[in-house]
């Protein structure tokens, strides 16, 4: 596998609602934001995210809409962020009618990046994910 850098994301929290764990269950977070993308990939984002938080770690489960020049973007976003040491990896998918963003119908996307949990915000990169290998056919 091949990574070609996709774009750099600035990704910022306005809203913030959690839930702390109660013993044996897992946390919750609701939270909405805005983003800027730059890159191949350019715009700016509005999202929500309903992550799961367990010992540290929190897996964000986020969907939302990048505004581009000839229309929208959607996309969704898991991964796996750590609360303490500000790690974290996403993975990204998309979907487009935007003529010129059509090709990220076809794009799964690999991110890393650092968490300021206490300003609630993320700088990622992210890297579209091609395949180099053929596919064997036995």
């Amino acid at each position: 596998m091949r990574l070609e850098h996709l774009c750099d994301a600035s990704w910022t929290y306005d809203l913030i609602h959690e839930v702390e764990p109660s013993p044996g269950r897992d946390g919750r977070i609701y939270g909405q934001g805005t983003g800027t993308l730059t890159g191949r990939l350019s715009g700016t984002a509005t999202w929500s995210n309903f992550p799961r938080i367990r010992e540290g770690w929190a897996s964000p489960d986020a969907h939302g809409v990048i505004e581009v020049d000839d229309g929208i973007v959607l996309f969704t976003l898991k991964g796996l962020s750590s609360l303490t040491d500000g790690r974290g990896v996403h993975v990204l998918t998309f979907q487009s009618e935007a003529p010129s963003h059509r090709w990220l119908d076809d794009v799964i996307a690999v991110g890393e990046g650092t968490i300021d949990v206490e300003h609630a915000r993320l700088q990622m990169r992210y890297y579209e994910c091609e395949v180099e290998l053929p596919l064997s056919t036995r």
